[in-house]
């Protein structure tokens, strides 16, 4: 895919330069066209008798000609600013010149409906499309004209801050805003620069740079943004890639969004509503925000939250309350320093995050962090006139302050506090009260998070437990869906190391060409792009805490070497540094996969295998943990009443005997899914076991081919594809070219 997307184009498509010159063409052009010379004239001919199909305001809507053998022909000219060349795409059918290589159609299929999921999925079809060093997912709001990072990977853009929902401006993105085009740079340099951007790009070392706009109902609703360390690294070719792959996805993208912002507002209200449940009317306004804080800590699953009066005129802030890990009293009146994130929240007007592993990081808000933590948040509070009073400030042990749902439920928060403040006499409180409020304790660590009390899960978290009191590497073993980052997460809160960070490295996420670097960091200097002062890998930043390979099975012998390093000798050597560092990590590892036949087909290290099961700790699936199913599903259910303040649906008997007589072959993660739509689509306070799902009541599928399964579920659901897409978790048009390819449609 990555070599020549020209050549995997399903219709014909031939390249023409600024004067007309062909470039090249693929196969079916040459099929279609086998004498036509190497310039536009002879199409310009055809071009000029052909007819417009469509009446689309793009400068080159889909036209159509009939040859003289009465054979009918569909063509479009493709463009895209900052190229000086065209693409001539030519058919026999309109539809399939919206058709996208036969293996990204493919993948496609099984596009997720799960808000959380689509994002992921996209940037990793995107991955396997084209090779890049930077790629950023962005999410749009047309109506307030913001936009937010949904997904960022790979190498860092010197001097950027990292914000959520701020002001489309003049910048790329603005462009393709107001444009609905993909905007292209083949040799990015100084004289092509035509955005704010621009010079950070440059100096970040990006020399070809795509920005291709996601659309949705005729709007932008999000964007792709690509950037390469090599020029001409990006071409018409990738443009036209990107954009139809940005049209298949846009539906899918954009009902995510709109799912994600409900959830956002609900989340908020649950929060609003349990505080005001759990206080009694007439305490003082800073016990009522200091229980705020602390139901949001635990939403929000932060390590500290806390939250600060800001008097700009007077250039002052007050600690009103700080709860998580190191609680902290309401302070007094201070000076507001000159630099930090508060300041850079101010300047931005936005919310702000900070990695605090990074060198550039490391005098943001010194007194506000503690051990263990590796990522912060300032959210802004506003009064009625927009002037900002108050920030929410979040720390985190992991990355997820640097994340979109992160920030979302943050700034959910915000809207919240501000009527809260708004109507507030806070004054008045303060002198009123005779007592200091010190920040609640976080939830309890360890293990009292997993639900299960089978004979199977106690035992494998006795020797979770156990295994915890020691530093041995632990492989986390088990079927897809068993909850091993889970357990993962749980080792870490139990062991010695619990105060510091815990760093997940999805080995199966990032691409291969970025996998080193995430992993090792790099010194400055090391290469073009980087960022300057150079960026600590994920292993530097778990020092002194754990480091949870998920998916291990999936690295590059390359990285399985250097790995094997890291356990040996407790040392990471960054690119382009003249000697290790040492380093002290606590190693996790899981997978799915069998490790041992791996090892015996040789895509694995034997070495690097028995270095990493010192303590093998195997998952059981769901149907050998009984009861624990309906235990599980009642926690679920209960869990999402409590998230968006409604009151709790239970299991019938009949639904209980359904779910226990289910084999669930994907787990927690499919009983989660389950659980979701019958929270959502059953009214009633009672879900019987005639609102399941009709396969749960049937023998799961082992051997039954992929057709079969469709076939049959087609005739349980009464040929209603949307019910059948909602049910399996795929988009309706997923669903429609899965049915379409097996031959059921």
């Amino acid at each position: 895919m990555h070599d020549n997307p020209l050549r995997q184009f399903p219709y014909a498509v031939i390249k023409f330069d600024e004067g007309g010159k062909m470039i090249s063409r693929n196969q079916l052009a040459e099929t279609l066209f086998p004498e036509t010379g190497d310039s536009w004239a002879y199409f310009s001919a055809l071009w000029a008798e052909s007819r417009p199909l469509t009446q689309d305001k793009n400068d080159d809507p889909l036209r159509f000609w009939v040859r003289p053998d009465g054979q009918v022909l569909f063509a479009t000219l493709f463009r895209v600013a900052g190229s000086p060349n065209k693409l001539l795409l030519v058919s026999e059918s309109p539809d399939t010149l919206t058709l996208l290589p036969p293996a990204l159609e493919e993948i496609l299929e099984d596009l997720p409906t799960e808000p959380a999921s689509v994002t992921k999925r996209i940037a990793a079809i995107v991955q396997k499309a084209l090779s890049f060093e930077r790629l950023d997912m962005l999410r749009v709001d047309r109506r307030l004209r913001n936009y937010v990072y949904e997904y960022s990977i790979g190498l860092d853009i010197v001097g950027v801050v990292r914000t959520a929902y701020s002001t489309i401006r003049h910048t790329g993105l603005g462009w393709i805003f107001s444009h609905l085009r993909p905007h292209l740079v083949e040799d990015f340099s100084p004289a092509k620069f035509s955005f704010d951007e621009d010079p950070k790009l440059y100096d970040s070392g990006f020399r070809s740079i795509l920005r291709v706009p996601i659309v949705f109902d005729q709007g932008v609703v999000g964007a792709i943004l690509l950037g390469s360390t090599e020029a001409d690294r990006f071409d018409l070719e990738d443009a036209l890639l990107t954009r139809l792959l940005a049209q298949h996805v846009a539906s899918a993208f954009f009902q995510a969004g709109a799912v994600m912002e409900r959830e956002y507002q609900a989340r908020a209200n649950a929060i609003l509503l349990q505080t005001v449940m759990t206080n009694i009317q007439g305490e003082p306004p800073e016990d009522f925000l200091c229980q705020y804080c602390l139901q949001l800590l635990h939403l929000a699953k932060a390590g500290q939250v806390g939250l600060f009066l800001l008097d700009q005129r007077k250039n002052l802030r007050r600690r009103i309350t700080q709860v998580g890990k190191i609680p902290l009293a309401a302070g007094n009146w201070e000076p507001l320093r000159a630099s930090g994130g508060i300041r850079e929240m101010l300047s931005s007007k936005s919310i702000v995050a900070f990695n605090l592993a990074d060198p550039h990081c490391e005098n943001i808000e010194k007194e506000l962090g503690g051990s263990g933590f590796t990522a912060i948040l300032y959210a802004p509070v506003e009064n009625e006139n927009r002037e900002i009073i108050a920030a929410l400030v979040a720390l985190t042990s992991d990355e997820q302050a640097l994340s979109h749902s992160f920030a979302g439920i943050f700034r959910a928060a915000c809207e919240q506090l501000s009527l809260i403040l708004s109507q507030a006499h806070l004054e008045a409180a303060e002198k009123k009260r005779g007592r200091s409020l010190l920040g609640h304790a976080a939830v309890p660590q360890g293990f009292g998070h997993i639900v299960g009390s089978s004979p199977a899960i106690r035992e494998t978290i006795r020797q979770a437990a156990t295994a915890a009191k020691y530093d041995f590497p632990i492989l986390l073993t088990g079927e897809t869906g068993t909850g091993k980052e889970l357990f993962a997460k749980a080792i870490h809160e139990s062991s010695a190391v619990a105060p510091g960070p815990f760093i997940v490295v999805n080995s199966a996420a990032i691409p291969g060409n970025l996998l080193e670097s995430e992993l090792f960091g790099y010194q400055d200097g090391a290469f073009t792009g980087g960022v300057r002062g150079g960026r600590k890998g994920k292993i530097l930043l778990a020092d002194g805490g754990t480091l949870f390979f998920d998916e291990i099975g999936e690295l590059s012998p390359e990285l399985q070497a250097k790995i094997l390093r890291v356990v040996q000798e407790q040392e990471v050597e960054p690119l382009g540094s003249a000697k290790p560092i040492p380093v002290h990590v606590r190693i996790i590892s899981a997978t799915h996969r069998g490790l041992d036949e791996m090892v015996q087909k040789g895509q694995f290290r034997a070495d690097l295998l028995y270095r990493l099961n010192a303590i093998e700790i195997k998952l059981p699936p769901l149907r050998e943990r009984g009861t624990d199913v309906v235990e599980i599903a009642e926690h679920l259910l209960q869990d999402l009443a409590q998230t968006h303040g409604v009151p709790v649906k239970h299991l019938s008997a009949g639904a209980k005997r359904t779910f226990l007589n289910y084999t669930w072959p994907g787990n927690i993660r499919q009983l989660q899914n389950v659980i979701n739509r019958l929270f959502v689509f059953v009214e009633e306070a009672w879900i019987s076991e005639n609102d399941l799902p009709g396969d749960l009541a049937s023998p799961a599928f082992s051997s039954d081919s992929e057709r079969d399964r469709l076939e049959m579920l087609l005739r349980e659901f009464k040929g209603n594809k949307t019910a059948l897409a909602d049910y399996l978790g795929i988009t309706r048009t997923g669903l429609w070219k899965k049915l379409k390819r097996l031959g059921l449609q």
